[in-house]
């Protein structure tokens, strides 16, 4: 990946995308110990939220660090694991929370629509989101091919989650429906050029988005930053 020291733009863009890791970390973390606080407050405990709120406080420190600029390698990994790591934590934690403080019976689905609505789940989640992006700008800087390849990548995407999003809902039910009539046999053939279809844009947009991040890597054997290709390593026998 380019050297963000060698060009003063770009290292003032870093420092701009870390200062925003660092804020966003800092609000978790906050929110982190008052998270951990209603775990044990009332009755029943929740000590699964508790677990989940420690790794989300862990996970806001080394946000932290990353804002401050440690590790000075990878901030675009360093931000998308904090990412995925706060998103994680605080759907496992909330749900667990929902579940063991329901009066009563309450189903899957009931407490997935609970966690939706859930104000600390929501606010995790705005901060996993802005970390995801911080990444994604971290690595891509101003590249405009890398950009290219990300857009198509999800623009072909959204097809495919659409489909998904309606074979979870009314589409497994006609899916699934007994074949009775020539109707039925056309409605097979559908469903396998469909998914044929599906399969092919999904794979598809994988690949467009991990080439945009492709672009953005140094070769393996790749001369280091700071030193030209084909330049000898400095000889450290004496």
């Amino acid at each position: 990946m380019n050297n963000p020291g060698a060009n003063p733009e770009s290292a003032r863009r870093e420092q701009l995308l870390r200062r925003a890791v660092l804020v966003v970390c800092l609000l978790v973390g906050l929110s982190a110990l008052w998270g951990a606080f209603d775990a044990v407050r009332v009755e029943p405990r929740v000590w699964g939220l508790l677990g989940f709120e420690a790794v989300t406080l862990v996970t806001a420190g080394l946000g932290v660090l990353v804002g401050l600029g440690r590790p000075r390698e990878a901030p675009g990994l360093a931000a998308a694991c904090l990412g995925a790591t706060v998103f994680a934590a605080a759907t496992l934690g909330r749900f667990s929370a929902i579940v063991t403080r329901a009066e009563g019976t309450i189903t899957e689905g009931q407490a997935v629509r609970q966690l939706a609505k859930d104000l600390m789940f929501e606010g995790r989640l705005v901060g996993a989101i802005a970390l995801g992006a911080v990444a994604v700008m971290l690595a891509l800087q101003t590249d405009r091919r890398a950009w290219k390849r990300l857009f198509v990548g999800v623009g072909m995407a959204i097809p495919v989650l659409g489909a998904l999003v309606w074979l979870v809902g009314p589409g497994l039910n006609w899916l699934l429906a007994p074949v009775e009539s020539t109707a039925g046999l056309v409605r097979v053939v559908l469903a396998l050029v469909g998914g044929l279809g599906v399969t092919i844009l999904g794979s598809a947009a994988v690949d467009q988005v991990i080439r945009a991040f492709q672009d953005r890597l140094t070769p393996l054997g790749g001369a280091r930053p700071g030193r030209k290709a084909g330049t000898p390593a400095p000889n450290k026998s004496a």
